[in-house]
């Protein structure tokens, strides 16, 4: 995994309902979610992650970023970026994500 090659330790959840079980346990400092996933529109799983978190959700879609706006501007530290990924640009996110996210939790 991508994401452990770069320091991160990374957990997997195989839909949207683990997702936000593993964010309220392991006490994660990002969220990578696919908008397009078994057990839950992604709508509605970062509406619940938020609730149980206040980890960043970076989410990741091939949808049109104008149906995003709404829920970025509504949910507070929620990103989009678009499919096919750009594996850089998801790296320098997570990375000024996870900083910020650890700076304000020792703060």
């Amino acid at each position: 995994m991508r994401l452990q090659s770069w320091g991160y330790r990374a957990v997997e959840s195989g839909d949207g309902l683990g997702v936000i079980r593993l964010a309220s346990r392991e006490g994660v400092d990002a969220i990578v979610l696919d908008f397009d996933m078994p057990g839950g529109d992604g709508w509605t799983i970062a509406r619940m992650i938020r609730r149980e978190s206040d980890a960043p959700i970076i989410c990741l879609s091939g949808f049109d970023r104008e149906r995003f706006r709404t829920t970025v501007r509504e949910l507070p530290d929620t990103y989009y970026l678009p499919k096919p990924l750009d594996a850089e640009r998801l790296r320098t996110l997570l990375d000024a994500c996870a900083g910020a996210h650890l700076c304000e939790a020792t703060a």
